[in-house]
Protein backbone atom coordinates (compact mmCIF):
# COMPACT_ATOMS: atom_id res chain seq x y z
CA UNK A 1 0.00 0.00 0.00
CA UNK A 2 2.83 2.10 0.58
CA UNK A 3 4.45 1.91 -2.38
CA UNK A 4 0.92 2.39 -4.44
CA UNK A 5 1.16 6.07 -2.85
CA UNK A 6 5.22 6.17 -3.74
CA UNK A 7 6.19 6.54 -0.13
CA UNK A 8 9.40 5.49 1.62
CA UNK A 9 8.24 1.40 3.56
CA UNK A 10 10.64 -1.00 4.99
CA UNK A 11 10.57 -3.76 6.68
CA UNK A 12 12.53 -6.36 9.02
CA UNK A 13 10.99 -9.30 9.84
CA UNK A 14 12.60 -11.30 12.89
CA UNK A 15 11.53 -15.13 12.19
CA UNK A 16 14.35 -16.41 13.60
CA UNK A 17 12.06 -18.75 16.23
CA UNK A 18 9.39 -18.61 14.69
CA UNK A 19 8.94 -22.38 13.69
CA UNK A 20 9.77 -23.10 16.85
CA UNK A 21 7.08 -21.94 18.68
CA UNK A 22 8.69 -18.66 18.89
CA UNK A 23 7.78 -14.94 18.89
CA UNK A 24 7.12 -12.88 15.40
CA UNK A 25 7.84 -9.55 15.30
CA UNK A 26 8.24 -6.88 12.30
CA UNK A 27 9.96 -3.54 12.14
CA UNK A 28 7.39 -1.34 9.47
CA UNK A 29 8.45 2.09 8.28
CA UNK A 30 6.45 4.44 6.23
CA UNK A 31 7.36 7.50 5.28
CA UNK A 32 6.96 10.41 3.04
CA UNK A 33 9.80 9.32 0.47
CA UNK A 34 12.44 6.50 0.41
CA UNK A 35 15.09 8.91 1.65
CA UNK A 36 13.52 9.48 4.91
CA UNK A 37 14.18 5.71 6.14
CA UNK A 38 17.88 5.70 7.31
CA UNK A 39 17.59 2.15 9.11
CA UNK A 40 15.14 -0.54 9.11
CA UNK A 41 15.23 -1.29 12.75
CA UNK A 42 13.02 0.61 14.75
CA UNK A 43 15.04 2.62 17.53
CA UNK A 44 14.62 2.11 21.28
CA UNK A 45 11.65 4.38 22.15
CA UNK A 46 10.85 5.19 18.48
CA UNK A 47 7.83 3.63 17.59
CA UNK A 48 4.77 5.07 16.85
CA UNK A 49 2.09 2.20 17.18
CA UNK A 50 2.81 -1.64 18.21
CA UNK A 51 0.46 -3.42 16.56
CA UNK A 52 -0.16 -6.35 18.80
CA UNK A 53 -1.91 -9.23 17.10
CA UNK A 54 -0.13 -11.93 20.08
CA UNK A 55 -0.20 -10.14 23.44
CA UNK A 56 2.93 -11.50 24.81
CA UNK A 57 5.28 -10.73 22.07
CA UNK A 58 3.09 -6.92 22.75
CA UNK A 59 4.50 -7.14 25.98
CA UNK A 60 8.01 -8.66 25.88
CA UNK A 61 10.62 -6.37 26.21
CA UNK A 62 11.77 -6.15 22.54
CA UNK A 63 8.39 -4.46 21.95
CA UNK A 64 8.42 -2.39 25.04
CA UNK A 65 11.68 -1.24 24.54
CA UNK A 66 10.39 0.72 20.96
CA UNK A 67 7.54 2.31 22.91
CA UNK A 68 7.77 6.39 24.28
CA UNK A 69 4.81 7.71 26.13
CA UNK A 70 3.25 10.16 24.51
CA UNK A 71 4.84 9.06 21.31
CA UNK A 72 3.76 5.30 21.05
CA UNK A 73 -0.42 4.02 20.33
CA UNK A 74 -0.41 0.31 20.76
CA UNK A 75 -3.11 -1.44 19.54
CA UNK A 76 -3.49 -4.89 21.43
CA UNK A 77 -5.28 -8.46 20.69
CA UNK A 78 -6.27 -9.73 23.99
CA UNK A 79 -6.69 -12.81 22.79
CA UNK A 80 -4.43 -15.83 25.59
CA UNK A 81 -2.63 -17.49 22.95
CA UNK A 82 -0.20 -20.05 25.27
CA UNK A 83 3.22 -19.99 24.69
CA UNK A 84 5.34 -23.53 23.78
CA UNK A 85 6.97 -23.43 27.06
CA UNK A 86 3.04 -24.41 28.22
CA UNK A 87 3.51 -28.05 26.81
CA UNK A 88 6.20 -28.49 29.52
CA UNK A 89 4.79 -26.74 32.40
CA UNK A 90 1.04 -27.02 32.49
CA UNK A 91 0.28 -25.42 35.58
CA UNK A 92 1.86 -22.16 33.93
CA UNK A 93 -0.25 -19.11 33.86
CA UNK A 94 -0.94 -16.67 31.22
CA UNK A 95 0.14 -13.09 32.73
CA UNK A 96 -2.77 -11.01 31.07
CA UNK A 97 -3.45 -8.44 33.42
CA UNK A 98 0.45 -7.60 34.09
CA UNK A 99 1.09 -7.55 30.12
CA UNK A 100 -1.85 -5.19 30.11
CA UNK A 101 -0.71 -2.76 32.76
CA UNK A 102 2.96 -3.29 31.15
CA UNK A 103 1.99 -2.11 28.16
CA UNK A 104 -0.37 0.37 29.13
CA UNK A 105 2.17 1.95 31.24
CA UNK A 106 4.52 2.06 28.45
CA UNK A 107 2.72 4.08 25.93
CA UNK A 108 1.26 6.32 28.81
CA UNK A 109 -2.31 5.23 28.66
CA UNK A 110 -2.43 5.53 24.99
CA UNK A 111 -3.45 1.48 24.31
CA UNK A 112 -6.64 -0.32 22.77
CA UNK A 113 -7.25 -3.36 24.19
CA UNK A 114 -9.71 -4.93 21.56
CA UNK A 115 -10.72 -9.75 21.63
CA UNK A 116 -9.88 -9.57 18.03
CA UNK A 117 -9.31 -13.04 17.61
CA UNK A 118 -12.87 -13.70 18.52
CA UNK A 119 -14.60 -11.00 17.29
CA UNK A 120 -12.86 -11.75 13.46
CA UNK A 121 -13.29 -15.46 14.49
CA UNK A 122 -16.88 -14.88 15.55
CA UNK A 123 -17.53 -12.25 12.20
CA UNK A 124 -15.50 -14.26 9.16
CA UNK A 125 -15.38 -17.71 10.54
CA UNK A 126 -11.79 -18.27 10.96
CA UNK A 127 -9.31 -17.01 12.82
CA UNK A 128 -6.75 -15.81 9.83
CA UNK A 129 -9.16 -12.76 10.00
CA UNK A 130 -7.23 -11.33 12.87
CA UNK A 131 -4.60 -9.60 11.15
CA UNK A 132 -6.69 -7.60 8.70
CA UNK A 133 -9.08 -6.63 11.71
CA UNK A 134 -6.19 -5.01 13.58
CA UNK A 135 -5.30 -3.57 10.70
CA UNK A 136 -8.62 -1.98 9.77
CA UNK A 137 -8.87 -1.12 13.54
CA UNK A 138 -5.91 1.07 13.90
CA UNK A 139 -6.52 2.42 10.65
CA UNK A 140 -9.67 3.80 11.83
CA UNK A 141 -7.83 5.13 14.47
CA UNK A 142 -5.76 6.94 12.64
CA UNK A 143 -2.44 5.52 13.42
CA UNK A 144 -2.07 4.26 9.53
CA UNK A 145 -0.01 6.75 7.45
CA UNK A 146 -1.82 5.09 4.36
CA UNK A 147 -5.28 5.93 1.96
CA UNK A 148 -8.01 3.25 2.08
CA UNK A 149 -8.00 2.98 -1.48
CA UNK A 150 -3.87 2.10 -0.95
CA UNK A 151 -4.51 -0.94 1.49
CA UNK A 152 -7.47 -2.01 -0.58
CA UNK A 153 -5.71 -2.20 -3.90
CA UNK A 154 -2.52 -3.80 -2.00
CA UNK A 155 -4.79 -6.82 -0.55
CA UNK A 156 -6.47 -7.29 -4.20
CA UNK A 157 -2.30 -7.46 -5.71
CA UNK A 158 -1.73 -9.53 -3.20
CA UNK A 159 -4.48 -12.21 -4.22
CA UNK A 160 -5.16 -14.60 -1.11
CA UNK A 161 -8.66 -14.48 0.09
CA UNK A 162 -9.17 -10.64 -1.01
CA UNK A 163 -13.12 -11.01 -0.13
CA UNK A 164 -12.56 -12.21 3.42
CA UNK A 165 -9.55 -9.91 3.70
CA UNK A 166 -11.17 -6.97 2.46
CA UNK A 167 -14.46 -7.50 5.16
CA UNK A 168 -11.85 -8.08 7.79
CA UNK A 169 -10.92 -4.79 7.64
CA UNK A 170 -13.82 -3.35 7.12
CA UNK A 171 -14.95 -4.97 10.41
CA UNK A 172 -11.96 -3.68 12.47
CA UNK A 173 -12.81 -0.32 11.01
CA UNK A 174 -16.42 -0.51 12.22
CA UNK A 175 -14.95 -1.76 15.64
CA UNK A 176 -12.98 1.51 15.99
CA UNK A 177 -15.61 3.37 16.15
CA UNK A 178 -18.29 1.43 17.88
CA UNK A 179 -16.79 -1.90 19.76
CA UNK A 180 -19.84 -2.37 21.74
CA UNK A 181 -21.93 -2.45 18.31
CA UNK A 182 -19.44 -4.79 16.49
CA UNK A 183 -19.56 -7.16 19.73
CA UNK A 184 -23.33 -7.30 19.51
CA UNK A 185 -23.26 -8.29 15.78
CA UNK A 186 -20.67 -11.37 16.18
CA UNK A 187 -21.24 -12.55 19.15
CA UNK A 188 -24.82 -11.85 20.35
Amino acid sequence: AAHLEQKGTSALDMTGMSQKNGAVTSHVRIARTPDDIHAQRIATGEADLILGCDMLTAGAFDAIAKTRPGRTVAVINLHEQPPGPFAQNPDWQFPAEQIRALIDESVGGQAHFISATRLATALMGDSIATNLFMLGFAFQKGLIPLQQASILRAIELNAVAVDANKRAFEWGRRAAVDLQKVEQIAVP
